[in-house]
């Protein structure tokens, strides 16, 4: 009988992470996860809670119900019912990253479907790149809509000759 489950189990969730396409966010998982860092404090403590949870298998259950429910439901709706995040982009939409040293980057989408990434050095100096998809690779532009270099569909990296010209004065 325990077989039988287990292998219907292991079929439900092989159909249903091969049918999706994606994993998705996971929120189940991350909030088990979000539980065992606000539980206890130390390291040590969290590896004891993070190990009874695992042996449990509470870790095992959570991600089960992302894969075969949770991740299915943001698949076919869009939206994360745990999480409540969209999985799609919106034109407009930023995302900020933090680099150790203090530097940041700021991404936004555009509506050509291109992002704008602009990086902001710890000194202050900032730098502006658009990077866009053509022809099975990727272009990046500077802020002047001048070709910096392009990624072929094969992924070789072909930079613009005045980019090689400027590195070569340093």
């Amino acid at each position: 009988m325990f077989r039988k489950l287990a292998c219907l189990v292991a079929l439900v969730a092989l159909v249903s992470t091969s049918s999706t396409g994606c994993i998705g966010r996971m929120a189940v998982s991350a909030e088990v996860m979000k539980f065992n860092l606000r539980v206890a404090e130390t390291r040590w403590g969290r590896e004891a809670v993070f190990l009874i949870l695992y042996i449990i298998p509470v870790y095992g259950f959570a991600g089960l119900i992302d894969l075969v429910v949770v991740n299915s439901i943001e698949f076919w709706t869009g939206t994360n019912p745990v999480s409540g995040e969209s999985r799609l982009a919106k034109v407009g939409d930023q995302k900020r990253v933090v680099g150790p040293n203090g530097g940041q980057a700021v991404s936004t989408l555009r509506e050509d479907g291109s992002i704008d990434v602009e990086i902001r050095e710890p000194s202050g100096t900032e730098h502006f790149i658009n990077l866009i998809r053509q022809n099975g690779g990727m272009v990046a532009r500077d802020a002047d809509g001048q070709q910096l270099g392009r990624l072929d569909e094969h992924g070789a990296v072909h930079l613009a000759p005045r980019v090689l010209t400027a590195r070569a004065a340093y």
